[in-house]
This record gives structure tokens, sequence and C-alpha cells, in this order.
């Protein structure tokens, strides 16, 4: 029963330190909070931190991980259905299996979806071991090789320079849609869907110009 107690315990501490982790991540940039902020946010002595995930990567591991593993696994499974089909993808069909699974995210877990994609933006970038650690790496390696299937005839050094591009450029405006969708109040459901069509929508224009023919 002592033991049992003692696992609910810490895992209650652990989430507290990754929601803690979450909103200062969120609101100051990941490298600017110190452990020491996280803990004392939490609400927990100074080793906290080090006692229940070794180190500041691997918090942010557990906090990329902890609304983010569902957009993960989406997109993963978006990406397979397309890799099962004997047709290539379009540029429409391959951005929105990137792109859905951060809308159910954000319909689901508004203020945390949110704050997940804000902090998304500043790692996704230079490969960080927290990063490497989420398995988000070979989720976008298998998208890539639909980008390909989609873009035959753009070649492979276009393609790596580019790609990201268009993934960054959607990932940055989606990260502002509380100040971009409206002049201000919250954004309500029919505000963000309807703005979030409007951006994928330019993300596939975007894909088509960078990636095509005419690119």
């Amino acid at each position: 029963m002592a033991a049992t107690s003692n696992n609910r315990q810490g895992e209650a501490t652990r989430q507290r330190l990754v929601k803690a982790a979450e909103r200062l991540f969120a609101a100051h940039g990941v490298d600017a909070v110190s452990v020491r902020a996280i803990n004392a946010a939490a609400g927990q002595g100074p080793a906290s931190v080090h006692y229940h995930f070794g180190s500041k990567e691997n918090l942010l591991a557990a906090v990329l991980l902890g609304v983010g593993a569902d957009v993960r696994d989406r997109i993963a499974g978006n990406v397979a259905a397309l890799a099962a089909r004997p047709t290539a993808p379009t540029a429409a069909e391959v951005v929105h299996a990137l792109t859905d699974p951060y809308l159910a995210l954000l319909l689901k877990h508004r203020v945390r979806g949110m704050r997940w994609v804000q902090i998304v933006v500043q790692v996704s970038r230079g490969g960080r071991p927290a990063v490497e650690a989420t398995g988000q790496d070979a989720v976008a390696a298998s998208l890539r090789e639909q980008v390909r299937r989609a873009f035959p005839d753009c070649d492979g050094e276009r393609l790596e320079l580019r790609w990201p591009i268009v993934v960054m450029g959607y990932l940055q405006t989606l990260s502002h849609a509380e100040d971009l969708a409206t002049r201000g109040g919250r954004v309500d459901r029919e505000q963000l869907v309807a703005f979030h069509e409007d951006l994928v929508a330019f993300t596939i224009g975007g894909a088509e110009r960078m990636l095509g023919p005419k690119g």
C-alpha cells in the first residue's frame, strides 16, 4: 500500500512539474527558463526536477510528449495510410496528413495545445535531444517520403531545404492563432476552425509553389 501511495504521489509531482514547465516554456522560452523557476512554479523543492526527470532536457521531452504524443501518432497513422496507397498523394493530402492532427489537438485541449505548439516552434529545429526522444524525427522522415511522392520532379536537395520552410510557416502562424484570428478576445471554436482552414489552404499553396515545377 505504501509503495502504491508513493508511486501516486511521485506521478502527481511529475505532472505538476510538466504543467509548470509547459506554462513557463511557452511564455518565456525554453532556454530562458531555469530549473529553479520550474521547481518554484510547481511548488516543489530545488532538486525536484533532477530527482524526477534527471535533467531539464528530459523534462522538456516529457512536456513535448504530454499532449504531443497523440499528435505524433495521428500524423504517423495518416502517413502510413498514404504510404499504403499505390498512387502518389496530392500536395493537399500530404499537408492535411500533417495539419489535421494539430487542429484536433487544439479543439480538444485549447490552452495546453496552444502552449505545446508554441514550444514546438522553439525546439523543432536544431536536433535537440528532447525532440529526438519523442520519436518525432522518424515520423517527420516518413512524411518527407510522401512529400517526395507528391512532388516527384523536385530534387532531393531542394525538397530538404524547402519542405521545412513550409512546415515552419504553418507552425509559426498557428502558434499566433489567438492573436491573428480576431482583434481581441478569445477565439471561439468556429473562428479557430475557419482560421485553420485558411492557414492550411495557404500552406498547400506554399508547398505547391515551393516544391512544384514552377517553384
